[in-house]
């Protein structure tokens, strides 16, 4: 955290659709984002384990699995995401099972997809 008052953890939700078995959030991703101070000086990034807390928190959120926190989990990273929007950030449960699909994607390129896994009963 950069003590920067206007910074914030979480990007704006701009809407949000539920599809099969998931939810589509579309995010709006600030420059104040305090992920986004320091990573990098002059050209901003999004980091990797800030997509990866997006998509435990908003599947907590929205989808009630209640993970709190991404044990086990495989991610590929495609492209760089920079500030600004809209994101789409489509978390997707098949069949309520135990693992948790997502992908992050501005238009048509997918920034990055990954599987994270979920404990037995959640």
């Amino acid at each position: 955290m950069t003590g920067d008052p206007a910074a914030t953890a979480a990007p704006d939700i701009l809407d949000v659709r539920t599809v099969a078995d998931g939810v589509e959030l579309d995010l709006f991703l600030p420059e104040t984002l305090s992920c986004f101070q320091g990573h990098f000086p002059g050209y901003a990034v999004l980091p990797g384990v800030s997509q990866i807390d997006w998509a435990v928190r908003y599947a907590d959120r929205f989808l009630g699995t209640d993970i709190g926190g991404a044990r086990r989990f495989q991610v590929k990273f495609r492209s760089i995401v920079r500030p600004g929007g809209p994101l789409v950030l489509r978390l997707v449960r098949p069949a309520g099972g135990a693992r948790l699909l997502f992908e992050f994607r501005r238009g048509g390129e997918i920034h990055s997809t990954g599987v994270i896994a979920l404990e037995e009963g959640r």
